[in-house]
Parts: C-alpha cells; structure tokens; sequence
C-alpha cells in the first residue's frame, strides 16, 4: 500500500484581487476549505498546508481540518520556497499530491482516479489536462519530489520538475475544476453569474 500526502499550496499574495482570495467565501465556505477539504480522505495519511502571506488569516479558516501547517516566511521569494518547505514534512511518503490553494473545485472522484492510476500502473508522474490546458492536482513519486526540488528557485515550481521528467508523466482526463483558480474580479463575477454567493472573508 502506497503512503500518499498531499501538499496544498496557500502562501502567494492576492495581488490582482486586491483582497484575500483563500478567504474568499463561496456559499458560505472559504475558498482555502474547500480547496482541502477533498484531499481529507482515509487514503491520504497527512495533508500539509504552506502558508504565507496572511498566515494567521488562512489558519484561522482551516480550524476543524485535521491538517499540518507549515509557515513558509520566504513565500515573498517565489513558489519554489513553499514547495521547498513542505520538503521536510513529507517523512516515508511514497507519493505527493500538489495542489494550489485557490483551487476550490477538484472533485474528490478526480483525486479518487489519480491515486488508481498511480497503484495499478505505477506512474510516477499524472497530470490532469482540460481543454489542452495543465491543471491540478498533480502527483509525484515523493522520490522524484526529493530528488528535484532542491535546485527549483524563484517562481519555478511542479511545472519545471514536469517538464525535466516528461518521460514519467502520464496524462488524464481533468474538468473545468481542475483548472479553475481565483486571480482576479473576473473569476468572481463568473462565479457569481453561475448562482454562486459570494462574500469576502476577513480582511
């Protein structure tokens, strides 16, 4: 049996929005929560979260969740920070599931699927794409996790690990929630227009 993690990524700023998104509330529940909530599963033994900018904010939304936070006091430097930081909590994992904090609707069927994958043929590396577009989450063989993460600096992240492996990846079929994120008013108009209630978090 694999030992599988997942790693959700919650400390960049909310630059173009202009307010915090991962508080953001979507019918009544933060973005940040219902970006974890599918990965709280009994086949995922530990859910690590790296916060950042506006740490105490993104904490406070995620009590209740059985989750590991993990500060990130470098997240100003770029993605590779966070994915650096959450390198020490990943203990015998055999399997990392990455996701983004801003992603609040991966269906847990979507993650239900991966994992299949992973244990039936072994796959080191999936990745879910839509419309031709890459999406999350993404899983990693923790190995190749161990072994590359370390020279990533700056913004780079998954993708350049990704991209140095493409031999290992295997694709799936995603949906509109493996790539929907919240960056700006847009989103949160669309949202509104599809019957959504939204409501800032706290400021």
């Amino acid at each position: 049996m694999k030992r599988i993690r997942a790693v959700i990524l919650a400390a960049g700023r909310s630059r173009r929005l202009g307010f915090s998104k991962l508080t953001l509330r979507i019918d009544g529940e933060s973005v940040i929560r219902r970006s974890v909530r599918p990965f709280l599963r009994e086949d995922v033994e530990k859910v690590i979260v790296v916060t950042g900018h506006e740490h105490r904010k993104v904490e406070r939304e995620l009590i209740g969740f059985k989750v590991d936070l993990v500060h990130n006091p470098l997240h100003g430097d770029g993605m590779s920070t966070s994915v650096r930081a959450a390198i020490p909590f990943l203990g015998n994992a055999d399997t990392i599931l990455f996701h983004l904090g801003d992603k609040p609707f991966v269906k847990p069927e979507r993650i239900s699927l991966m994992l299949d994958k992973c244990r039936r043929e072994g796959a080191k590396i999936i990745v879910p794409v839509c419309d031709g577009k890459k999406g999350h989450p993404v899983l990693i063989d923790a190995d190749i996790v161990r072994d590359e993460i370390g020279a990533l600096e700056g913004d780079k992240g998954l993708r350049e690990v990704i991209e140095k492996r493409k031999g290992d990846v295997v694709f799936i079929e995603g949906d509109e929630g493996s790539l929907f994120d919240i960056d700006t008013l847009r989103e949160v108009d669309y949202l509104r227009e599809r019957g959504y209630r939204i409501e800032e978090g706290e400021r």
